[in-house]
């Protein structure tokens, strides 16, 4: 909620009937944005004795094994092996070298089946897809074949959220251990579709939920409402954002980091998210993470934040034995500005505009003194290779230039890394200042919203400079009009803004702002990656 507290003092003088506006706007853009929250409700355990369960799958697994295409024999092996999931529990032996499943009163080994043991040694939970009722995503997606659907969690380490790791994966009950004793073996469904399931047999293919292990992620963490929050309070929320991991690390993989826009969160690529995953070569050739930001402070600031977390990014997979010389981007909106933004070299010409000496003789503690150098000076990051812009404001948004963008803007409280580093200039280094620089810092520090201005002197800048030839662009533009349409708007970005020269495709969907979550888009982002494969080699 928006109360009077959180106004600017000038704005506080304001009209009774504005202060309603403000409220009213805020909180119903606030309610907007919880409309697509994830839910997950798990199905209680059926009251079927689980030795019951385990004959039933060892009658159904000898059936498999002479016809394994009967329909109705896997079905019955498929739901044994669920039930018998839901009734286990994963217990360490003594030495904690090797995992089982208890299940009533019998110890199964649990194996990996890629690893042996070594992935399966940090799992602290392990529960049946079949058994989730989930809400909040347009499709289930699912591929049909042998084995219980699982959902793996593992604990938050390295680029892990807090609420952990949510990896899918297969279980198959099989019944070659010594005297035809029963083990569980675990299938990673990101690195295997089909899998032999016992000596002799030929490659069956697996039954899969990737939408599940999604929907346990993003319905775990605490931040699906953030968006807006964030946007206005960023200090507040800095440190529940970032980049995430939402795969494990594949040395043969090509990470795609989603980046989204103002006033949002990594929960819009949901759908996004899913629904690419329903295609195979994008489950064999590429792992996905996130990036979360505070979209209030000036854009530039949030790039710094991007290029130091994909830095990051780049030292922790090659410490997982993963080299990480190819990395694509996809931004949506403001997210698009702050990709384009890793594959761009800055000099002084932007720094003179606002001071008259160098930074590195500016009177200033040398931490802001190191933030202003990181925000003004960078390089293209050299492993990213290709970046999809979706709904992308490169000439700026007309949000940025009505009523509501500017409330909006006079609600943001900036970073106070940003305030103090303000104050600091303003007092100890005016004389640097150019009078363009005073007239920016003297008033008001601006905002992500006062940077997407038409007007805007950076996005004028960037949109006539050239694309750095080293990497390939993609453009995906969503249009309110006719299919096809280059003339209209998303109802926050025209066409004219989303549209650059120099992309090596342009695509334009009939859709509102929101298009990374149109099918047609997802569709063509689709084909982008396959693209990517193909020119990559990797094939």
């Amino acid at each position: 909620m928006v109360s009077a507290t959180c106004l600017p003092s000038d704005a506080g003088r304001g009209s009774t009937r504005q202060a309603s506006l403000i409220l009213l706007v805020a909180v119903s853009t606030l309610l907007a944005s919880c409309a697509h929250r994830v839910s997950v409700a798990e199905l209680p355990a059926p009251a079927i004795d689980p030795e019951s369960d385990i004959a039933s799958a060892r009658t159904s697994w000898n059936r498999l094994r002479r016809d394994r295409d009967n329909p109705e024999t896997r079905d019955e092996y498929n739901n044994a092996v669920t039930r018998v999931i839901h009734h286990a529990t994963i217990n360490d032996d003594e030495t904690g070298a090797a995992r089982s499943l208890t299940v009533g009163d019998r110890i199964i080994p649990l194996v990996d089946h890629l690893n042996g043991t070594s992935d399966l040694a940090n799992v602290d939970r392990l529960w049946p897809a079949d058994d989730m009722v989930i809400r909040g995503f347009r499709e289930r997606v699912t591929v049909e074949g042998i084995g219980a659907p699982l959902v793996m969690r593992f604990p938050p380490e390295g680029y892990a959220p807090e609420e952990g790791r949510f990896q899918p994966a297969t279980g198959i009950l099989r019944f070659d251990g010594p005297g035809g004793a029963p083990q569980f073996v675990v299938h990673d469904t990101l690195a295997e579709s089909d899998a032999r399931l016992a000596a002799g047999m030929a490659p069956a293919r697996l039954r899969a939920d990737y939408t599940a292990p999604l929907a346990a992620r993003f319905a775990a963490e605490d931040r699906q409402r953030i968006n807006l929050p964030a946007m206005l309070r960023p200090d507040k929320f800095d440190e529940l954002l970032g980049l995430v991991q939402l795969d494990t690390t594949y040395p043969h993989k090509i990470p795609v980091v989603f980046v989204h826009g103002l006033k949002s969160s990594p929960n819009t690529w949901r759908d996004t998210l899913n629904e690419l995953r329903a295609d195979p070569v994008i489950r064999e050739h590429f792992e996905f993470w996130t990036f979360g930001y505070t979209t209030g402070p000036p854009f530039p600031y949030s790039a710094m934040k991007l290029r130091e977390a994909l830095q990051g990014m780049a030292i922790f997979r090659r410490q997982m034995g993963a080299p990480t010389d190819d990395v694509v981007l996809v931004g949506h909106s403001m997210g698009g500005l702050l990709s384009r933004l890793m594959t761009e070299k800055s000099g002084d010409d932007v720094w003179f505009q606002f001071f008259n000496e160098p930074v590195d003789e500016l009177p200033l503690p040398e931490e802001e003194r190191e933030i202003i150098r990181n925000m003004a000076y960078f390089e293209p990051l050299p492993f990213v290779s290709r970046v999809v812009f979706i709904a992308t404001p490169h000439g700026g948004s007309q949000m940025a230039d009505d009523a509501i963008g500017r409330i909006f803007s006079q609600l943001i409280r900036l970073p106070s890394q940003l305030i103090t580093l303000s104050t600091t200039v303003l007092s100890e280094s005016v004389y640097a200042l150019t009078p363009f620089g005073q007239a920016i810092l003297g008033e008001r520090l601006p905002t992500s919203i006062d940077m997407l201005e038409a007007d805007s002197e950076l996005l004028n800048r960037l949109k006539a400079d050239p694309l750095n030839p080293n990497v390939t662009f993609h453009s995906i533009i969503g249009d309110k009009g006719p299919e096809g349409d280059r003339e209209g708007t998303d109802g926050v970005v025209p066409y004219a803004s989303a549209h650059l020269e120099g992309v090596a495709s342009e695509k334009v969907v009939q859709s509102g702002h929101r298009a990374h979550q149109d099918p047609v888009a997802i569709a063509e982002l689709d084909r982008i990656l396959r693209e990517h494969v193909r020119a990559t080699g990797a094939e």
